[in-house]
Order: structure tokens, then sequence, then C-alpha cells
């Protein structure tokens, strides 16, 4: 990934309809994304191509929760794993050249 000069926002959905339920004061979606993955890694592929593409800016990721947890912790910033508590109903992430950040789900 290249150094982004602003952060991108990643929020990991369980499906395309969870992604309207977003809230919008909080995420202004740029894009849905539904990207075929079959790894963490995988995941981790499609996460930061989006990032280059969409800085600054949020991007809805349909993707199992279990593959987000485990791609968390491939790249969580600055080495520390993060885990997303399992009754939230979306992961978000800042992605950047540093790693990704977990966000908490109340602003």
């Amino acid at each position: 990934m290249s150094d982004l000069q602003c952060p991108a926002t990643i929020v990991f959905v369980a499906d395309a309809a969870a992604a309207d339920s977003l809230p919008t004061s909080r995420f202004r979606v740029a894009q849905v994304m539904s990207p075929y993955v079959r790894t963490p890694m995988d995941l981790v592929g499609a996460v930061e191509n989006a990032a280059d593409e969409y800085r600054g800016e949020c991007v809805a990721v349909v993707a199992p929760r279990s593959l987000v947890i485990e791609a968390l912790d491939e790249v969580s910033a600055g080495g520390s794993s993060a885990t997303p508590s399992p009754d939230d109903p979306w992961v978000a992430v800042d992605v950047d050249s540093a790693g990704w950040t977990l966000l908490p789900t109340e602003p």
C-alpha cells in the first residue's frame, strides 16, 4: 500500500443490506464492495486496494466476520491485535500505511 495522506475508513458488514443501515451521520459510504475472498490475506489485499482508491472516503465491504477478525490480526496498526465485539453490527477501521486501526462502534 502506498503512503496515504488521509486514511480510508472501511466498514465491514455482513451483507449489502447492512450497508444501507449504517448511520449516515457517521459514515458517508462512497462505495459498497463485495470482494470474492477466501482467505484473510485475500481480504487484506482487497481492502488495501480499496483504501488506495478511496483515500479519505468510506467504503463498506461485505465480508464474513471470521475473515475480518483474522485479517485484523494480520495488519493491525502498531502490531497490536484488535478484536471487535461480536455484538457490534459492523466493524470499522481506518486504513493507512501504518496498518488498520479499529474504530469504536460508538462515535
